[in-house]
C-alpha cells in the first residue's frame, strides 16, 4: 500500500483569519452596521434637514443615497469635520454591506472613498486591508493594515500582519508584529504557536540560500545547489501545467524550501509518511535524496496544485477535495474497483484523510480522489473550478455543490455511498 502523497496542513488561513475579523473589526460604537446608536446620537444640526434626510437613508441600509447626499454636503462645506465624519462612516458600512456580499473588489472602492474624507481612519483602513485579503491581493492589504496599526494598536490586525508577512518569508516583520502583540496580551495562543513556528524555521534555515525565478522564491542549504536545477525545472513545468488545467495562476510568487529528511520533520512536525507539504509555502524533504525525473514531476505538482487551489479558493477548499484534486492533477487515477466505507459523508471523509494511521489515510485519500474524478466526470474541470469560485467568495461546500451540479450535497452522498458499495 502506497503512503499518502502529503499531509496537507494549513494551520491559519490568512483570508480565514480575515473572515474572522469581519464580524467586529472596530471598537467604535459606529463601526456595526446594525448598530442605529450613530443614528439617534448624532446630532443634525449642521445641515439640517439634508443631514437628517441622510441619516434616515443610512439607517435604513440605503447606502448609495445617502452616500451621495452626505457627499454632496461635504463638498459645500468641506471643512466640516462633521461632514467628513458622515462621509466616512456611510462609505464604511456601505462597504462592509459589500463585503457581507462577497463582493470585495466593490467594497474596496468603497472603503478608499472612505479614506478620502477621513485618510488615517484605524476603521477604514482595517476594513480596505480586509477587502484587499478577500478579493485575492493580499500585497496590497500590507500598506492599509500598517498604516492601522501604527494609529491604533490592534491585536489581530497585528495577527494578520505577522501571517501575511510570515507568508512573504519577511521574517523580521513578521516577529516584530509578534513580539508587540504578546507584550500585549501575552497569552494570545494563535500568536504563541506562530512564534514558536517561525523560531523553528529561523533555526534550521539559517543558512539557506535563497533564489528568485519568475514565479517562485527558492529556498535551500547552501550545498544543494546540483539539487535545486530540476526541483526547479520540475517546479516551472508544474506551474504551466496546473495553471493550464485550473485555468489559473497565483498572482505572486510561491515560496518554496528545500530541507534534509531530519530538517523537514524538525520544522514541520508532521507524520513520518508525510512527503512534501503546503501551510503558505510548499516545504519538500529534497536534500541529498532527490527522488527520479518522474517521481520528483509528480510529488512537484502535487504541492504546487495545493498552493494553486488554496490560493483559488482564498483557502476555503475541504481538504478532502485539496487532496484529490492535488492528486488527479499529479496524474493518479481512481481504482475503478474502490469500495467505500458504509455511511460516507464528506465530513467523515474529512476526518479519514487526517488519520494518523497511514493505512487508513491512504483509504481517505483513494475516496477523495473517486470523489473528485466523480465530480469532474459529471462537469469537468471547469465544473470543479467553479466550485473552488464558489468557496473562495463564501460558499459554503454543500451550497457551491447545489449551484454548480444542481443537486443537493445529501443526494450526491447517496449516489457515492451507493456507487462505493457503501
Amino acid at each position: 500500500m502506497r503512503a499518502p502523497r502529503a499531509g496537507w496542513l494549513i494551520v491559519a488561513s490568512v483570508p480565514l483569519v480575515a473572515a474572522a475579523l469581519l464580524l467586529g473589526w472596530r471598537s467604535h460604537p459606529t463601526a456595526s452596521l446594525d448598530d442605529r446608536a450613530y443614528v439617534a446620537t448624532t446630532t443634525v444640526a449642521a445641515g439640517g434637514g439634508e443631514r437628517q434626510a441622510a441619516l434616515q437613508l443610512y439607517a435604513a441600509g440605503q447606502f448609495p443615497g445617502a452616500c451621495e447626499r452626505f457627499s454632496r454636503a461635504a463638498a459645500d462645506d468641506p471643512k466640516s469635520p462633521v461632514w467628513r465624519q458622515d462621509v466616512a462612516r456611510c462609505f464604511e458600512g456601505w462597504g462592509r454591506d459589500v463585503l457581507r456580499q462577497n463582493r470585495p473588489e466593490e467594497a474596496l472602492l468603497l472603503f478608499r472613498q472612505g479614506l478620502k474624507a477621513l485618510p488615517d481612519d484605524p476603521g477604514l483602513l482595517k476594513a480596505a486591508g480586509i477587502a484587499a485579503i478577500h478579493g485575492g491581493r493580499p500585497t496590497e492589504a500590507l500598506e492599509p493594515l500598517e498604516r492601522a496599526i501604527a494609529t491604533e494598536d490592534d491585536v489581530e490586525v497585528r495577527l494578520l500582519l505577522a501571517r501575511l508577512y510570515d507568508q512573504r518569508d519577511h521574517t523580521d516583520r513578521a516577529l516584530a508584529h509578534l513580539t508587540a502583540l504578546l507584550a500585549r496580551e501575552p497569552g494570545h495562543a494563535a500568536a504563541r504557536r506562530l512564534l514558536e513556528k517561525i523560531e523553528r524555521e529561523r533555526r534550521v534555515e539559517a543558512s539557506f540560500q535563497r533564489e528568485t525565478t519568475a514565479h517562485f522564491v527558492v529556498k535551500h542549504r547552501a550545498a544543494s545547489g546540483e539539487t535545486v536545477r530540476p526541483v526547479v525545472q520540475a517546479l516551472e513545468r508544474a506551474w504551466e501545467r496546473v495553471g493550464d488545467q485550473l485555468d489559473y495562476h497565483p498572482a505572486e510568487r510561491v515560496t518554496i524550501v528545500l530541507y534534509e529528511s531530519v530538517q523537514f520533520h524538525d520544522v514541520t512536525r508532521v507524520h513520518g509518511w508525510v512527503t512534501g507539504l503546503y501551510d503558505g509555502k510548499i516545504r519538500l524533504p529534497l536534500g541529498s535524496g532527490l527522488p527520479a525525473g518522474a517521481a520528483l514531476e509528480r510529488l512537484v505538482v502535487h504541492e504546487y496544485a495545493h498552493a494553486a487551489i488554496h490560493e483559488l479558493s482564498r483557502g476555503r477548499t475541504p481538504r478532502w477535495l485539496q487532496e484529490g484534486l492535488a492528486q488527479y492533477l499529479e496524474d493518479v487515477r481512481a481504482d475503478p474497483l474502490l469500495r467505500g466505507p458504509g455511511g460516507l459523508t464528506l465530513v467523515g471523509l474529512e476526518a479519514l484523510i487526517g488519520d494518523p494511521d497511514p493505512a487508513r489515510a491512504r483509504v481517505g485519500y483513494d475516496i477523495a480522489l473517486w470523489v473528485t474524478e466523480d465530480l469532474l466526470n459529471r462537469g469537468g474541470i471547469a465544473s470543479l473550478r467553479a466550485v473552488l469560485t464558489r468557496l473562495g467568495n463564501g460558499d459554503s461546500v454543500a451550497a457551491a455543490m447545489t449551484k454548480v451540479y444542481g443537486m443537493r450535497l445529501a443526494e450526491l452522498e447517496s449516489q457515492w455511498r451507493n456507487l462505493l458499495g457503501g
